[in-house]
């Protein structure tokens, strides 16, 4: 049986206030991996990011301070 699952594999904080994330899509059959690929995409501070996993809009949300914000204001 075929079954497809997806994950953030990599989460990157840049001094720039930009956020990497890289989403890995795994295709198994009998619970063997026969194919895999990477999407990677960025977020900032002024993005929408409600449609990420908790954990990682709570790392973003933390790592966004005040300061960071302001970078992007501008």
């Amino acid at each position: 049986m075929l079954e497809k699952t997806e994950s953030y594999t990599q989460v990157e904080l840049k001094e720039t206030g930009h956020v990497q994330l890289r989403l890995t899509t795994k295709i198994s059959e009998d619970g063997n991996v026969i194919s895999q690929a990477h999407h990677r995409s960025v977020v900032t501070p002024k993005d929408d990011i409600s449609f990420l996993p908790q954990h990682i809009q709570d790392a973003c949300n933390a790592f966004w301070t005040d300061e960071i914000k302001a970078l992007f204001e501008e």
